[in-house]
């Protein structure tokens, strides 16, 4: 009869463990699971530490999206959460208990990035079973392939022609020198036997989870925060985060009134996809804030090529970033780095000159203003032909993508290269629009213009219209 009970009682037990893992929510501090699951020991280990963290619940959906639900209806003004300074790492922190951190500093050997601190400090506690922050480390995600260092052959050909691929490339780089550095010049770092896989992994984790927070009035430091680091990017954030001195530790504040069960989400910052993929691993449909990164560069062909190289203190090619929208400096500098390039008059380089003549530097895209409608048709025809073939260089096309995002079979790692890709092509296609339209309103009349421009969707093309191209349409008669 014993046995039975006790039989029973086992069985009970791992039915609440398998309904409690179906739920997926932690917020209790009393469970069963709290020796074995690794979400409510980072709770209990914040709650000793005098962390306020009652008003959050963990939300694991997967490995892959972990997120924090409102425990209860929070006013606009009030904290979400409280980290105390004794449970966040700081750069101070991480650069004083790292026995390898030390080192480097006593060698004076000064990484090109803070966060390498960081990575150094995490792989230290990660050894030590009985580290005190090791229950943050415990729950910090164990797979990080969706990241473009990561990125496998196939996951690389998507990124064929977009710009975001020599990004990939040199992050890569980037980070193999800074690892390389550490075991050739620190001993302990080689002594511990670090390797590569291991130093990539924390390093990803400090720079998709660090929080840049404001400490005081004259210093900023990146803090890693436990539990904070939960709450994903949203266009629509509605949380605000600081550091508190009377608090001396990190909060996180309701932007708006949230609701009870409501999931929380903070903006991440006013980046393009390829910076969201970059350092957080994913693309978004819904960001307006993407771009698209090019080069224009001077022809050798060009029989004013040493004149335009001279102006240009010997730069053949120039950065250029196109966005969503025309009435935006990026367009207007564009144009005119297309201008400069586009000369074929001996007459308009020579204005150009006396234009500039009392700068201190010349910047083909700030400078280079329109002197004539054979020299505006030149640079929109220009500007096409190298979006025209820079949107020929991609592994697919726009439709393509769209098949494939709606495809659901499709590989989430894909989609948010996919994601990526398609919104840079987007761009593109939209600029080239633009550039076909301009060529085809350069040749009508000036009171055709006229009319045109009370209509005009773009505003800065109706006031390029109307401060360049009318006058010189009237000057020539037409």
């Amino acid at each position: 009869m014993l046995l039975c009970v006790v039989a029973f009682l086992i069985l009970a037990l791992a039915n609440d463990e398998i309904d409690t893992k179906k739920k997926n929510i932690y917020n209790d501090p009393v469970s069963i699971l709290s020796i074995q699951d690794p979400y409510k020991n980072l709770l209990d280990w914040l709650r000793d530490g005098k962390a306020d963290i009652a008003k959050v619940t963990i939300d694991v959906k997967s490995e892959g999206y972990r997120s924090l639900r409102a425990a209860q209806y929070i006013r606009q003004g009030e904290w979400i959460l409280f980290i105390p300074r004794t449970h966040y790492l700081s750069l101070d922190e991480v650069k004083k208990n790292c026995l390898i951190n030390r080192k480097m500093i006593q060698m004076n050997y000064d990484p090109n990035n803070p966060q390498v601190y960081f990575a150094n400090h995490l792989m230290q506690e990660n050894r030590r079973k009985n580290s005190f922050w090791k229950p943050y480390i415990d729950v910090l995600p164990k797979d990080v392939s969706g990241f473009p260092s990561h990125f496998d052959s196939e996951q690389m050909a998507l990124l064929k022609g977009s710009p975001t691929l020599f990004n990939v490339e040199q992050q890569r780089k980037t980070l193999k020198d800074e690892y390389d550095g550490l075991l050739n010049t620190i001993q302990e770092f080689k002594k511990f036997g670090y390797q590569y896989p291991d130093y990539l992994k924390y390093r990803i984790l400090t720079f998709s989870r660090s929080f840049p927070v404001i400490i005081n009035e004259k210093e900023q430091q990146q803090l890693l925060v436990p539990l904070a680091d939960f709450i994903n990017h949203d266009n629509n954030g509605f949380i605000m985060y600081g550091f508190s001195q009377e608090h001396d530790g990190f909060f996180m504040q309701a932007a708006r009134n949230i609701q009870k069960g409501e999931e929380l989400f903070y903006n991440y910052g006013q980046w393009s996809n390829k910076y969201f993929l970059m350092n957080y691993g994913f693309a978004s449909l819904s960001n307006p804030m993407n771009q698209y990164d090019f080069d224009l560069c001077l022809r050798q062909d060009d029989r004013m090529f040493k004149i335009k190289l001279e102006m240009t203190m010997n730069n053949m090619c120039f950065g250029n970033r196109l966005v969503n929208e025309t009435d935006h400096d990026t367009f207007r500098q564009t144009l005119g780095t297309a201008r400069f390039i586009a000369m074929d008059r001996l007459d308009e380089l020579l204005t150009l000159e006396d234009q500039t003549a009392g700068y201190q530097r010349f910047w083909p895209g700030w400078h280079t203003v329109p002197q004539s409608i054979h020299l505006e048709k030149r640079t929109f025809a220009l500007l096409r032909d190298v979006l025209v073939a820079e949107l020929n260089g991609f592994a697919s096309t726009i439709e393509d993508d769209q098949r494939r995002l709606q495809d659901p079979n499709t590989p989430e790692y894909r989609k948010h290269i996919i994601t990526l890709t398609m919104m840079e092509k987007q761009i593109v296609q939209k600029n080239i629009e633009v550039c076909n339209l301009m060529l085809s309103v350069l040749d009508k009349s000036s009171e055709e213009l006229k009319q045109i421009i009370r209509y005009y969707n773009y505003r800065d093309i109706a006031r390029y219209l109307t401060q360049y191209i009318i006058p010189f349409k009237q000057e020539e008669g037409l």
